[in-house]
Order: structure tokens, then sequence, then C-alpha cells
């Protein structure tokens, strides 16, 4: 419920993610969480719905707050960047939709540290409140101070505990997930709510890691000389 493609900082097109998963993995839901845009979660649920596939596919968002940053499960439209964190909560519970720290406390990559955690969970408004916290990250940043965030949210915030691939090539995918009751979407909210999920998966070793940086850039060099180099088509 956390994947990456080159709609913003991925290697991955959606056609080749959503074929992927279809005859690579077993996974009942994944989330396309691009960051600071939906435009290709919604193509790619809109190629889900009108196919033959095994899983459903999650509008998502990775949104830069002014905090780090925060995961948003079932969009209906894009939540702008660089907001306030409480303000870019608020927003993703008025469209209904589900607000998840993504590797909180990583000193890698920016994210909602210690000190927002708690503030959000002391908060006396409602809407305030994260509905769910990564606790499995395979990547380098969620490896680093893995068991500090767990006994945090054991012994303080109690939210739902999500394991989450942050994969942003193929075999990335399904790297990390979530054990939920059912298979559906309206199960993951439900198991949400309910706080019954339980995260899973195994972390990239450093190899993994130093290689989806180099092809990060690589597929971002590919599609900027693309979009500069003229087609010769008429448009």
């Amino acid at each position: 419920m956390h994947l990456h493609t080159l709609y913003s900082d991925g290697t991955m097109g959606v056609g080749d993610l959503l074929d992927h998963v279809e005859r690579n993995t077993t996974l009942d839901l994944v989330a396309i969480t691009d960051h600071e845009r939906i435009d290709g979660a919604l193509r790619a649920r809109e190629i889900v719905e009108a196919g033959d596939y095994h899983f459903d596919v999650v509008v998502g968002e990775e949104i830069t707050t002014r905090r780090g940053h925060l995961l948003g499960l079932f969009l209906t439209t894009r939540i702008p960047a660089l907001r306030p964190l409480e303000e870019t909560i608020e927003r993703i519970h008025a469209q209904g939709g589900i607000a998840v720290a993504a590797h909180p406390m990583a000193p890698l990559t920016p994210s909602l540290g210690h000190r927002s955690l708690v503030r959000l969970h002391h908060d006396a408004d409602p809407d305030h409140h994260l509905d769910a916290i990564e606790l499995m990250n395979p990547s380098a940043a969620g490896r680093i101070r893995r068991g500090r965030r767990r006994r945090v949210n054991e012994e303080l915030l109690e939210l739902a505990p999500l394991g989450n691939s942050d994969a942003h090539v193929l075999e990335g995918v399904g790297s990390g997930w979530t054990w939920f009751r059912g298979v559906s979407a309206d199960d993951y909210r439900a198991a949400v709510a309910d706080k019954t999920t339980e995260p899973g998966g195994a972390y990239w070793t450093h190899w993994h890691n130093v290689t989806v940086y180099g092809r990060q850039l690589i597929a971002k060099a590919r599609h900027v000389r693309h979009a500069l180099r003229p087609s010769g088509e008429w448009r």
C-alpha cells in the first residue's frame, strides 16, 4: 500500500506495475502513492476496473508536509504539499481517507519525528489524529530506528500497525505487506479502524538500496530526455 511509479520517483510504468502484481504476486490490494500527485493512481484504478485482475487498486499520495512525509489512502483529489501537518491530516479525513505515518522517525528521508507523533497523539481534535503507522518499511529509511518506532507505538500511540514495501522498482513490490482479515479495500479499512492489522516483510539488502537509487536516476534521465527530444509527431 505504498508504491511509486514513473509519475513521481519510481522506475515503474503503471501498466508494468499492474502486470507484475497480477503475474508475480498474491497481493489482494495495492495503493499507488506517488509523491504530490494522484493521476498515476487514478489511471491504474481505471485499468484494473476495466480489466480482469485478481487485486484492487487504492488511490493514494505520499504528501510532503512541513513535518515530513505522510501517506493519504483512499483519496479522491490531490492534496497539496508543504502544508501544516494537522491541516494535511484534516484534508485526508475530509475525503474519507486514511492518514498513515510513512517511515516515521527515519533520519534518511523527510519523516514525522517523535515530537510530531506525540503532539498529534495528544491533540484534542480527532481530525488531527493519525490512523496508522508504518512499522515495516523494508527500505534503508525503514530499517533505521525500527525498534524505537515499534516501542513508541506499543507504549503510547496505539495506531494500526502496517507493513508497506515503499517500492520504487518491480522486484521491491510485496517485500513489505500488511496482514488483515479479508481481501477487499473495505476489509482493509475495517482492519485499520479496528487496529487488527499485522505488518510483515523482509528488509532490503544494502546493495538493493544502492541499486534502487541508481535505477531511479537512470529512469528519470530517460524520462526527461524523452520529454525534451522532439518525437516528430503532431499532438
